[in-house]
């Protein structure tokens, strides 16, 4: 068995420096709650992009990919007034 060279602590995942994307629902940029926009925002891809792949994807997993829009939709917080990533 092989071990790590790194501790535990710097082997998990870490956002780049000077990175504080946060993922959230976009206000400004929404067709219904704002989950492309926000996924848009948070990946750099552009909000229609977003939504054809959605679009794409709903009829190939025979509608389940809508149960988890709904869930993002619950669980993923608004971004806040103002946010230059939410324009």
């Amino acid at each position: 068995m092989s071990r790590d060279a790194l501790p535990h602590d710097q082997r998990r995942a870490r956002r780049p420096a000077g990175t504080d994307a946060r993922l959230a629902r976009s206000r400004d940029d929404r067709r219904i709650a704002g989950i492309a926009g926000g996924v848009a925002a948070f990946t750099g891809a552009r909000p229609d992009r977003v939504r054809w792949i959605f679009a794409g994807i709903v009829p190939l997993s025979l509608g389940i990919a809508v149960i988890g829009y709904l869930l993002l939709w619950v669980l993923l917080p608004l971004a806040p007034e103002g946010d230059p990533g939410d324009a």
